[in-house]
């Protein structure tokens, strides 16, 4: 494994200074984080996808990428656009725990290795998660048998330490537009997906969240396919105008959060965070930015029911609550509230 050189910046100073400040995601006890990390290999002399050839240039896209992290405070990281190699991770994770004095974050092992796999898939997505907080939970598997996308769609379940409470977190990373026939291998992507994550060994639990660089826009026929399949992107549920990428002075949103509606229920805030569009190409660590959302898992984060008075004459008591959900029991101030899906008395 290459020395790890790190250019010091105090306490994720060189981040904080470039970009936007850290989204607000309501009161999220779980953060997820996604992020297409453009090429980020360990053993940058074996292959020419990579903006830096010397020592110096790793350590710093690597103290970058260290800084988002430990600005964020995340408990999960996926990411993709990864070096296909088990000491990927691995490294970015002793980098960032060298920087933080302990051991905070470990990296999820897939096995992956472009050097043993019977076929060349230079790239590949991966997790980084804080112990402390969240746990691995099951193996992290293939999305697809497809072999050239068997590293970079990847599923993963985590458990809560705190409550127990587990989700399923798919990364992805989607066919290029590189050419006329990219839009229908991202249509294959979609469907593989959905497959995958309809194969019940690999969804250790139904609250599912898609996340990744997909390469698509919500106009592309593979999002209306994730969408037919029950999911909903969160990120345009909090922010109407959310954008991950910048082409040729286009502002798009290609990066993801998708949820089915269990999940969703439990999603506090979803947001891109302009970690590599607010700032210039040569304090970049990516071309992409960085897309967080905040889960309260195992509890419901549909809308607040506000204390409507009654109209006079009514005489049923104070005040009712009008409601969008179906029947269920709410606790609010130590009152039972009774939802009925008409009025709550």
């Amino acid at each position: 494994m290459k020395k790890i050189l790190l250019i010091v910046c105090v306490a994720a100073a060189c981040l904080a200074q470039a970009a936007t400040a850290f989204p607000n995601l309501g009161n999220a006890r779980i953060v997820v984080l996604a992020n297409n990390l453009q090429n980020y290999y360990i053993n940058y002399d074996e292959s020419d996808r990579p903006s830096y050839d010397d020592e110096q240039g790793l350590a710093l896209k690597t103290q970058r990428i260290a800084d988002m992290m430990i600005a964020s405070n995340a408990d999960i990281f996926a990411f993709c656009e990864l070096e296909a190699k088990p000491v990927t991770l691995d490294y970015l994770v002793t980098a960032l725990n060298t920087q933080l004095g302990q051991e905070v974050y470990a990296a999820v092992s897939d096995g992956i290795n472009v050097q043993t796999d019977s076929y060349d898939n230079a790239i590949k997505s991966g997790f980084v998660y804080k112990v402390a907080t969240v746990a691995p939970y099951g193996s992290d598997y293939a999305t697809t048998n497809v072999t050239y996308y068997k590293n970079v769609m990847r599923i993963q379940a985590w458990t809560e330490l705190a409550t127990g409470e587990r989700f399923t977190l798919s990364m992805n990373h989607f066919k290029a537009k590189s050419d006329a026939a990219s839009q229908a291998k991202r249509v294959d992507n979609a469907n593989w997906l959905l497959s995958g994550l309809n194969t019940s060994y690999k969804v250790q639990d139904t609250d599912i969240l898609i996340m990744g660089d997909l390469n698509a826009e919500m106009d592309e026929d593979c999002i209306a396919v994730i969408e037919d399949g029950g999911y909903t992107e969160q990120l345009l549920r909090f922010d109407a105008n959310a954008y991950s990428y910048i082409y040729q002075g286009s502002h798009e949103l290609i990066d993801h959060a998708f949820a089915n509606s269990t999940m969703a229920d439990q999603i506090t805030g979803a947001a891109v965070w302009h970690t590599n569009t607010s700032v210039s190409y040569s304090n970049r660590y990516s071309d992409h930015d960085a897309v967080v959302v905040g889960l309260r898992l195992g509890e419901d984060q549909g809308e607040s029911l506000d204390q409507t008075p009654f109209p006079s004459g009514e005489g049923r008591g104070e005040a009712y609550k009008e409601i969008r959900h179906g029947q269920i029991i709410i606790i609010r101030g130590g009152v039972e509230y009774t939802i009925t899906g008409q009025r709550l008395y």
